[in-house]
């Protein structure tokens, strides 16, 4: 019996945090989408921990775009929650505060006077060891800077809901792309018996195009037991350690953009656990351990990118994909509907 063709408005390959978003942001908008993916290959969204920060690095710089990106996250997660699970009230993306651990009086003063500073102020806040209920893990720990506006957001199951929510509305092919197999006639894109205006990569390390402009660098995480509870907060160094399930603390991670293997490996744990006091690491046993391959570009900044006529790239979202996937995905559905008029 021959197979049914199927003509959409957009076809999207992959169903990672990028394909996810991009077909809920377009399903809603009343287009006819259809996501590829294949259900045995690796998505490093499935792997991530999903923190947010509003600031990064040893200067605490405002993430880029911060004021824009952000509030698009945080309204998507809270829209589409209600979307993939019947009208419930919620979110995925929960905010928690983050505590860093400041480990010279220098490094203290040096905050103190950014918190001041226009922007800064309603993120940073410097005080004492003792000026906030929260444990001491972390070695030479002088004060805490509490940031505001930053949170967790576990990417699995949203990636498990907008999947249920993609069979239920017959939205999802289970097959594994090939390149050669996709061919441009007559306006359409042809993909076996699809046949899609638009087509959109976002595959991640998989991707078969903007090959050269790509980076893949490597997470670790582990879920460790035996360290004091910190009830809902987020705490972190140069690494974190974020409260994960049944009493575990998951830590990380790392960014190795050098890697002779996929797995985790000693150098990566001590690396990740290094901070913490050593009395408390003598306590540490390991639950489980990960890693997850990031597609990241050199300048991480997203790719969003026309690469011919209906056809795209969203990929790149490196180790902010929790909040660049929503919004990314919104600029780059502007960009197509206005190329298209």
């Amino acid at each position: 019996m021959k197979t049914k063709s199927l003509e959409v408005d957009f076809l999207i390959l992959g169903q990672g945090l990028a394909g996810s978003c991009l077909a809920l942001l377009l399903h809603l908008e009343g287009h006819s989408v259809q996501i590829m993916a294949h259900s045995d290959q690796p998505r490093a969204s499935e792997k991530a921990v999903g923190l947010v920060n509003p600031v990064t690095g040893r200067r605490m710089a405002q993430t880029w775009n911060f004021d824009e990106i952000f509030p698009y996250s945080f309204h998507f997660y809270q829209r589409v929650f209600g979307v993939l699970n019947r009208g419930r009230d919620g979110s995925y993306l929960e905010e928690k505060p983050i505590f860093k651990a400041l480990h010279s009086v220098e490094e203290m003063n040096f905050l103190t006077g950014k918190s001041s500073n226009l922007g800064y102020d309603d993120l940073l806040d410097i005080r004492s060891t003792d000026g906030y209920p929260v444990p001491v893990v972390f070695d030479n720990t002088v004060a805490w800077c509490r940031i505001a506006k930053g949170g967790r957001m576990n990417p699995l199951p949203f990636l498990q809901d907008a999947r249920s929510y993609f069979d239920l509305n017959e939205m999802f092919t289970n097959d594994l792309f090939e390149k050669e197999t996709l061919v441009r006639s007559a306006g359409f894109w042809h993909y076996k018996d699809i046949k899609a205006r638009n087509v959109i990569s976002c595959l991640g390390m998989g991707c078969p195009w903007k090959a050269e402009d790509m980076w893949p660098v490597k997470g670790q995480v582990y879920e460790l037991d035996g360290l004091p509870d910190f009830g809902d907060a987020i705490l972190k160094t140069e690494k974190f350690l974020v409260p994960g399930d049944n009493g575990a603390i998951l830590a990380g991670s790392t960014y190795e953009r050098e890697f002779s293997h996929n797995d985790p490996d000693e150098a990566g744990f001590n690396e990740i656990t290094q901070d913490i006091k050593p009395e408390l690491r003598a306590k540490m046993t390991v639950r489980s351990s990960w890693t997850g391959i990031r597609p990241t570009t050199k300048d991480r900044r997203p790719i969003i990118e026309k690469l011919e006529d209906g056809l795209y790239a969203l990929n790149g979202l490196g180790a902010k994909g929790v909040t660049l996937a929503p919004w990314s995905a919104s600029q780059l559905i502007k960009k197509m509907l206005n190329e298209q008029g």
